[in-house]
């Protein structure tokens, strides 16, 4: 199977727009399968979230004193 990945935009219509420079590698009738990837903002801060809390679950009282170094 051959892939293709563009980013475009949802119209009005609820259709997508496939770029020109990609529609000469489809033909019509022929079998695809679409995958839609949706930035999500609030994803990305859970994540972060999650990330920091991990990151100091492994900190100590004993580490502070590297804080103040300069």
């Amino acid at each position: 199977m051959k892939a293709i990945e563009f980013q475009t935009k949802l119209h009005s219509s609820d259709s997508i727009e496939i770029p020109v420079s990609y529609q000469g590698q489809l033909k019509s009738e022929q079998k695809v399968r679409v995958i839609v990837l949706i930035d999500d903002a609030s994803e990305d801060d859970s994540w972060k979230k999650l990330a920091t809390k991990q990151f100091f679950s492994g900190y100590s009282d004993e580490d502070a004193v590297y804080d103040d170094l300069q």
